[in-house]
């Protein structure tokens, strides 16, 4: 059975005598300290966000009528410094890949004065067999070779 001791409270001590409520609770003066050190906190808070809220609205508006005085020194919006990012690299991929295929299976002129054109790549391996350039014998199929690492691309081996 346990014991229980009147008013005498083991863990805090003794309770004083007469009293209505429990003797360890808060005192009531700190917590109205804290209540009013934290409106007044509030109040200050408030009153340096008001105060920035302002200060920027000023300078805009005086911005703003210089800009209104003075309006060809003012530009419009500029173009960040180089380089830029992508806004489309998808059509900035089909547009190069567009381009690189029309010079590989198109005619064209390289150096007009020169005389120096440009021919499709097929059409320039035909003659560039005609012509007696070396070629393999068993037809160079490239999907059965791989380069190996190491040599820098100057031994093959097949897979």
């Amino acid at each position: 059975m346990s014991e229980h001791v009147s008013g005498h409270d083991l863990e805090y001590g003794p309770t004083p005598p007469g009293a209505k409520h429990e003797h360890t609770d808060i005192d009531v003066a700190v917590g109205y300290k804290f209540a009013l050190w934290l409106a007044v906190s509030m109040l200050i808070s408030v009153g340096i966000v008001w105060g920035a809220f302002w200060l920027f609205e000023s300078q805009a508006k005086s911005a703003d009528t210089r800009a209104r005085k003075y309006p060809l020194a003012i530009s419009g919006p500029k173009e960040p410094p180089m380089p830029n990012l992508q806004r489309q690299p998808f059509k900035d991929v089909f547009e190069l890949r567009a381009e690189e295929d029309k010079q590989l299976t198109g005619y064209g002129w390289v150096d007009k004065d020169g005389g120096v054109t440009h021919i499709p790549i097929d059409r320039a391996m035909e003659v560039m067999l005609q012509r007696g350039f070396p070629a393999r014998a068993e037809g160079g199929n490239a999907l059965d070779v791989v380069t190996q690492d190491s040599s820098s691309g100057r031994t093959i081996v097949p897979r």
